[in-house]
């Protein structure tokens, strides 16, 4: 396994701040959808971040590119307020899933790196829908205490509990997965491979 250097580093923490763009424009771009939208939103920022998750695999292609991927997107949440715990776990485990997935190996297959991208998105969007499967009232109580409305949060559970979180949690596997072939298909040219 090829360890990270310091450049590796960097260009992961550059290409780490052109997702987080991603991420806010996906954002906000769900808000149509409602609480349902917020709650698939990870799936809709890994269709729009497929290209740059495959990106990294071929210019940096080490492991732990995904984890510190994720902990940058973390840490930068946690200073705008919106860090949570659980969601700091489910990410940062599907991170380090996405870098066993992916990141063993240099220029991974292109399947492979769709997965690794479903696991580490499905990651951030178990930080909403874990929490409503086994604490719910816990959950619920911190997010209206930090100014979310108890209405807000009921539509919000509506989608992660239960049933609908499996149906959130396949559809942002599948859109992050599909994501990463659109990537491919915007970047085969310029990288001059199959898909495999």
């Amino acid at each position: 396994m090829r360890k990270l250097k310091i450049k590796d580093v960097v260009m992961t923490a550059l290409l780490t701040a052109l997702y987080m763009v991603f991420y806010f424009i996906s954002s906000m771009g769900v808000m149509v959808f409602g609480q349902f939208g917020h709650a698939i939103s990870p799936g809709i920022c890994g269709l729009l971040t497929g290209a740059l998750m495959l990106f990294v695999t071929r210019k940096v292609g080490k492991f732990w590119q995904f984890t510190i991927m994720q902990a940058i997107c973390m840490l930068l949440f946690s200073i705008m307020g919106a860090g949570y715990l659980p969601w700091i776990i489910t990410s940062m485990a599907g991170a380090i899933l996405a870098d066993l997935i992916a990141s063993r190996e240099e220029k991974p297959a292109v399947w492979k790196v769709g997965l690794a991208s479903g696991i580490f998105h499905v990651g951030q969007a178990w930080g909403s829908i874990i929490p409503s499967w086994f604490f719910l009232e816990s959950y619920k109580t911190e997010w209206i205490g930090r100014g979310q409305t108890p209405e807000a949060m009921e539509e919000m559970v509506k989608f992660t509990t239960g049933f609908m979180g499996v149906v959130s949690t396949l559809i942002v596997f599948a859109l992050s997965f599909c994501g990463v072939f659109l990537g491919w298909l915007i970047l085969r040219k310029h990288l001059k491979e199959n898909a495999r």
